[in-house]
């Protein structure tokens, strides 16, 4: 039964004899070496053949041909050993292989290889045509490609720029994305976007490869010279080399061999190219006496809601000013003149949006004025000039002058107090009323039992009360007068308030919490430390580079490892808000303790 069953298969492979096509090997890696082998039986040769060639296409590179002759065996003779009890003759047939050493494209993807010919009767023909390759990307390589690009590197100081950051992955990236360093340095000022929006999409013509880009901030730079922005570090998971595990199990008189793959999970890490920006200084030929700093495309405008009122009354200066420059900053501009005027502290308002590809910020200033008199006064215009780094010179807007009539008032204070004041009392009695009342006047007797008493001056408890009053009224008037000099005083009514401001927004950040919105609530974090900050030095630090934030903090005293660990969890919150993952829920609890804490240790800082 046995010898039949051979028989047969034999006939089977002869009969399957023919020119076939084959790789060495189960995976082709990109920008690696492969053999590409065309099995010949010999049979088929043809009697009057010339040379073989191989002909590359698609980045495909030819090495080398090797040929050999070798008898081909069907793939079980692993089967056929075991069944047979080895040692005997096993089906085959004779063939010559061609070997074919090639080395793969650079890129990943399905092409087109080349085509094999064969000169045959002094003729050249077609082999093997169309012989498709799917490139893979190597193991030992990076799954995750990061790129950070500028859209200009040739700017201006105080110009923005916008940097988009893409992100492409390959088939042996696992996921675990995580921002450990997206820094920007200590030269730009920064408005960053928020990236939870950001989709991955397939790469065309790619195997499970995807992508995605987006703009992750705006840059404008402090100060002139060759600047850089460092290179932002990611870390991930990725599939490691493969394994080849062999395993032998015997059972009975049969023996079975087994081969498998395994591949394990690694860590790895991903970063950017640093940016090298040439940042030029402004120009001094033709730059204006008032200039205010500020470098970009800006619009100005000014105007009073009335040019005509009475003493008493109110007008008010509006100012709108509108530009794509420093991110969240505005420098006011040079006001003239009000001494004909009582005027109260301004009203700013600051906000920013993105419009187009920039970041525009807006300042609206209101200005109010109370005439101090009655009269004609003339305003003198103001002005506002910037940078157009597109038009590369100076720009200025100016509004006014304007002409103003005060009237009197209703209530003017020169009449009020230059008039004589009418008596408002009584009429004053008359002499003959005076003498007709005398007539009617009763005298005054001694009560009956009236009990004599000592006069209470004479008594001690008297003057021991009176003279306790006196440090009472001292210690009265220092408090009313310390709490007037308090609420005058902006810095300490403000740092008064810093507790209560900052369990409002902690409060803020626990509901963010609860409601697993970590991008709410690392910015309820970083904006609830930058806003305590200020309240407790009364200096803002919102729209400050992180090295101007050190040095303001150097400057009040505050500890080196304290400037550290403020510095480090904005950096936290920054790279929590904006990377495109998430931290986990525990990582988010710990991290809310640990900036509760830190306030709690800045609760001295002057």
């Amino acid at each position: 039964m046995k010898r039949v069953l051979f028989l047969c298969l034999t006939l089977a492979v002869f009969a399957c004899a023919r020119p076939s096509l084959q790789f060495a090997t189960e995976r082709i890696e990109a920008g690696k070496r492969l053999g590409l082998q065309l099995i010949f039986p010999l049979q088929e040769l043809p009697e009057n053949r010339g040379e073989i060639a191989f002909i590359p296409q698609n980045g495909f590179t030819l090495i080398g041909i090797d040929s050999t002759d070798q008898i081909i065996r069907p793939g079980f003779d692993d089967m056929f050993e075991s069944f047979f009890g080895g040692g005997g003759n096993r089906a085959g047939y004779k063939a010559r292989i061609y070997t074919f050493n090639l080395k793969a494209p650079k890129k990943t993807g399905r092409y087109n290889a080349g085509q094999i010919t064969m000169v045959i009767n002094e003729q050249k023909r077609v082999i093997a045509n169309e012989i498709y390759a799917t490139i893979q990307r190597s193991y030992d390589e990076d799954a995750l490609d990061v790129t950070l690009k500028p859209s200009k590197t040739t700017i201006y100081e105080g110009e923005q720029i916008s940097v988009t950051l893409g992100f492409h992955t390959y088939e042996n990236f696992e996921g675990n994305l995580q921002a450990t360093d997206m820094n920007t340095g200590d030269d730009f000022i920064v408005h960053r976007n928020d990236m939870s929006n950001m989709k991955f999409e397939p790469v065309e013509n790619a195997v499970r490869e995807m992508q995605a880009s987006t703009k992750f901030a705006w840059l404008s730079p402090t100060k002139s010279g060759n600047l850089q922005v460092p290179p932002f570090k990611f870390k991930y998971t990725k599939r490691g080399e493969p394994k080849v595990v062999e395993e032998k199990k015997q059972m009975g008189s049969m023996s079975f061999s087994s081969r498998s793959v395994r591949q394990e999970s690694v860590e790895a890490e991903a970063s950017t190219q640093p940016i090298a920006l040439n940042v030029k200084p402004l120009p001094t030929e033709g730059k204006p006496e008032n200039f205010s700093g500020m470098v970009g495309n800006y619009s100005f405008k000014a105007e009073f809601d009335r040019t005509e009122l009475k003493v008493g009354e109110a007008m008010t200066l509006s100012i709108n000013i509108k530009g794509d420059g420093l991110p969240g900053s505005i420098s006011d501009p040079q006001l003239p003149d009000f001494s004909d005027f009582r005027s109260v502290p301004p009203e700013n308002n600051i906000s920013k949006k993105i419009t187009g590809n920039k970041v525009v910020t807006t300042k609206s200033i209101r200005v109010f004025l109370y005439p101090k008199k009655k009269g004609e006064f003339t305003i003198p215009e103001i002005k506002y000039t910037w940078f157009n780094p597109s038009k590369k010179k100076y720009e200025t807007a100016v509004a006014g002058p304007w002409n103003i009539v005060v009237e009197k008032g209703d209530n003017n204070a020169e009449t009020v107090f230059q008039s004589p004041v009418a008596a408002t009392g009584p009429a004053a009695v008359k002499k003959q009323e005076i003498e007709s009342l005398g007539n009617d006047i009763r005298f005054i007797h001694n009560m009956d039992g009236a009990t004599d008493k000592p006069a209470p001056y004479k008594a001690l408890w008297y003057w021991i009360l009176l003279l306790a009053t006196i440090p009472f009224y001292f210690i009265v008037t220092f408090a009313v007068f310390r709490k007037r000099k308090n609420s005058n005083n902006a810095a300490l009514v403000r740092k008064g308030k810093a507790n209560k401001q900052l369990k409002a927004r902690f409060a803020s950040a626990n509901a963010a919490l609860s409601k697993g919105d970590a991008k709410a609530l690392y910015a309820a974090l970083e904006n609830g430390l930058v806003d305590y900050l200020s309240d407790l030095t009364n200096a803002e630090f919102k729209g400050m580079t992180r090295l101007q934030m050190k040095q303001e903090l150097e400057n009040r005293g505050v500890a080196p490892e304290t400037i550290t660990a403020i510095n480090c969890w904005l950096e936290k919150c920054a790279f929590a808000r904006f990377a495109p993952v998430n931290p986990t829920a525990e990582e988010q609890k710990q991290m809310l303790k640990d900036v509760e804490s830190l306030c709690e240790n800045l609760g001295d800082l002057k």
